[in-house]
């Protein structure tokens, strides 16, 4: 049965009284005439590398600016670097940007995120860092073996951040387990400024120089000393991240609370594989994957949940990096490269998963799910 509501797979939440303590910030910001790097940027900046317990966080205008100066500061210009296929084209981009040549690693298919023995065999003598994604929300739980990888071959160990606000390993928050953490505050994400991202590093000459590279490379004195873009994040953007992160805590628990309904009713559901999420991590759950299995045409699944329910659903990253048209032909990269990513993305799903979805939706999308494999059985 179709429900007049159409069950969206992301939406930003402000409740009355944040829309209410936003607008009196925004007036007062408006009346002051100072719309960039003012006193609420330097008080996101503050509360943020607080709640992710890093000495920095520098605040930029999107999460490909923060992976741009990150890459650019570690010195990545024609150098390797090491990221997974199965990521947003983003993250290899913002090597490219940055003057490097990305290599691309396949994945684990139990978490989706990159393969630890796949960034061992990559690793070459122009080698100089790699980016782990914690893809969907789940911190890559090989984050210590990578890390340990990195370390013993000298290399820079950069984490994508932009599905994990708020998402732990063994009590340590996404953000603080490697080099540098890059976040993106895209509207669609847990928590949101709009458009922004943010750094997180305890390394005090990269806050330094990622505070210059966002103001067209200069210094305190105004003096052009690095080449740099205008990556400022903007004061109203920043009073948007001061209120989300006082709330990000009740978000994550939110959809934990909410993904933990999924697990317990696709339980009944044949054809259907949760991502299983290990005791020592809070996941953030930015999505909600699931594997369905082979022979279960996923685009099929996708249209009836739409067309009879009025439920949308997403994709996790089909196709993988190496297949966009850009890579194939400048890089040589093909099908049949990175197995694991090319069988498993076109099977993941994403279901609704954000904090305004009440507790008894989730049952109804399960069974509509439900609903649409079976049918698609009998066809």
């Amino acid at each position: 049965m179709k429900e007049d509501m159409v069950y969206r797979t992301a939406s930003p939440v402000f409740d009355e009284e944040s829309i209410r303590k936003i607008l009196l910030d925004m007036e007062s910001t408006l009346r002051s005439g100072i719309l960039t790097n003012g006193l609420h940027t330097k008080e996101f900046e503050r509360k943020f590398a607080e709640y992710i317990q890093t000495k920095f966080a520098v605040a930029v205008n999107s999460g490909t600016s923060n992976l741009e100066i990150v890459l650019r500061y570690f010195g990545v210009k024609n150098s390797e670097v090491i990221v997974p296929t199965n990521t947003f084209i983003a993250t290899a981009n913002s090597v490219l940007f940055a003057g490097g040549k990305p290599v691309f690693a396949d994945m684990r298919e139990d978490t989706l995120c990159i393969d630890p023995f796949e960034v061992e065999r990559r690793i070459s003598s122009k080698t100089v860092a790699v980016i782990v994604v914690h893809v969907a929300g789940l911190v890559c739980p090989q984050i210590r073996e990578i890390s340990k990888l990195c370390k013993d071959h000298g290399l820079f160990l950069i984490e994508d951040c932009a599905h994990a606000h708020g998402a732990m390993i063994d009590g340590v928050k996404a953000g603080a387990l490697g080099d540098a953490g890059c976040f993106s505050f895209f509207p669609t994400k847990i928590m949101t400024t709009g458009e922004g991202g943010i750094i997180t590093t305890d390394n005090s000459s990269l806050a330094a120089a990622a505070l210059m590279m966002r103001n067209h490379g200069q210094n305190s004195q105004s003096l052009m000393v690095t080449l740099g873009h205008n990556w400022c994040m903007g004061e109203l953007n920043a009073i948007l991240g001061e209120h989300q992160l006082e709330n990000l805590e009740f978000f994550v628990a939110r959809r934990n609370e909410l993904a933990q309904i999924y697990n317990e009713s696709l339980l009944n559901v044949e054809g259907v594989s949760p991502i299983i999420n290990p005791s020592n991590i809070r996941h953030s759950y930015y999505k909600y994957t699931v594997k369905l299995d082979r022979g279960i045409n996923v685009e099929k699944v996708s249209k009836m949940l739409k067309e009879e329910y009025n439920i949308d659903t997403g994709h996790l990253y089909y196709p993988p990096v190496h297949l966009h048209p850009y890579y194939r032909e400048n890089f040589g990269t093909g099908e049949g490269m990175f197995p694991v990513a090319e069988d498993v993305l076109p099977r993941v799903l994403c279901l609704p998963l954000h904090v305004a979805i009440a507790k008894e939706s989730v049952p109804y999308i399960t069974k509509a799910l439900d609903n649409c494999i079976k049918a698609l059985k009998t066809m």
